[in-house]
């Protein structure tokens, strides 16, 4: 009986068969892949950039977008625009819509449609108010008949609440305080005065002797010296008293004009405040932007009409003003409003929101109360 020999051997064309059934499922799934990727990518950066964009806008500090410079940042509608506009990596995104609400339940309105700032929104005072901004680009497959269901637009919107202010309560000590006056305390302090003293001296007397002539006798008295004694006289050296409190002063905004940086100040008290040292700082490499020297060199601070500090200094951000020593300034009281001015050796173009100013007070009684931006 003869048994047939099985060849266990595949043929090269059954090989290809097969190569060629699988190899269309392993590219769709490789295209899958990629597609997946770019989709994955593209929601991420969109949902970035609505997050920076609305981060940006609700930050307290002046805009640096092309408009006015001097405009809020929540009114800088390039900034805010230029902040989503970072994170379109695969190209300019297809819309960037700016919207404020005062909460969740608010509907919200839409504002800097065409303008590079936009001045019609103005945040309320309790802290209600947000800017939403909402970032919308097209997914385009790149074989869009073989994948037509993720041919769609991709959305993210962001809301953030603007900051406008933080009431700070504090608790006076139970102390009653009395109004700034002089007082005097008597000092004693020895003077000299040439006073004389009676001293008894004793007298020279000549014993008359016998003889047949008369003669005179001659005395020689003695006159007592000068005597110094001690003369007490009261001096008084005035002491001043704490005053009662320095809570309540105000200021305003940071401005720049040409060349300077300034700041109002306002005493609401009816005695005068003495200024110390503090710390300043600004945009002081990329301050200045018309000419190739971008730095910002701090040359004098006056405080009205008074030069409190003079000098020549750049190189980082924060400057102490303390040294050379500053001259002391006062802040006239009864709602009396000041300006300090800090003027650089060119013209101040680009505020970048590290503006900053610290002012320490030397008056007893509000050292623990600085004036700070």
């Amino acid at each position: 009986m003869k048994l047939k020999k099985l060849n266990s051997k595949k043929s090269k064309a059954q090989a290809m068969v097969e190569f060629a059934i699988a190899l269309p499922v392993l590219l769709v799934l490789l295209y899958g892949i990629l597609e997946a990727g770019r989709l994955l990518f593209l929601y991420s950066t969109v949902v970035t950039a609505s997050r920076q964009a609305v981060r940006y806008g609700s930050a307290t500090g002046i805009g640096n977008g092309t408009g006015n410079a001097s405009e809020p940042r929540y009114q800088d509608c390039d900034g805010i625009r230029t902040a989503a506009q970072r994170y379109a990596y695969l190209g300019a995104f297809d819309a960037i819509t700016i919207k404020w609400d005062n909460g969740p339940t608010f509907t919200p309105l839409e504002y800097c449609t065409n303008p590079s700032t936009d001045n019609t929104f103005k945040p309320k005072s309790d802290n209600t108010s947000r800017v939403s901004v909402t970032v919308v680009e097209h997914f385009t497959p790149l074989v869009p008949k073989l994948l037509p269901f993720i041919n769609r637009d991709i959305t993210a919107t962001s809301s953030r609440t603007i900051l406008m202010g933080v009431s700070i309560q504090v608790t006076m000590p139970p102390v009653t305080y009395i109004a700034s006056t002089p007082t005097f305390t008597p000092t004693n302090t020895a003077t000299s005065t040439n006073t004389a003293t009676a001293t008894n001296t004793p007298t020279a007397t000549l014993t008359p002797v016998l003889s047949f002539t008369p003669s005179n006798t001659p005395t020689i008295t003695l006159t007592p010296p000068p005597s110094l004694t001690p003369t007490v006289t009261p001096t008084f050296t005035p002491e001043a008293t704490p005053v009662p409190s320095c809570i309540g002063i105000t200021h305003g905004p940071i401005t720049k004009t040409d060349n300077t940086m300034s700041m109002t100040i306002t005493n609401p008290w009816n005695f005068p405040l003495t200024t110390g040292a503090g710390i300043v700082s600004w945009n002081d490499d990329k301050g200045h932007q018309t000419s190739g020297d971008k730095t910002l060199r701090l040359q004098n601070i006056t405080i009205g009409s008074t030069i409190i500090w003079t000098g020549d200094v750049t190189g980082v951000v924060a400057q102490s003003f303390s040294n050379p020593a500053v001259i002391p300034a006062a802040i006239p009281p009864a709602t009396t409003t000041v300006t300090i001015t800090f003027t650089f050796h060119q013209s101040y173009d680009n505020f970048d929101g590290t503006e900053k100013i610290y002012i320490n007070l030397s008056t007893p009684g509000c050292e623990g109360n600085p004036i700070q931006s």
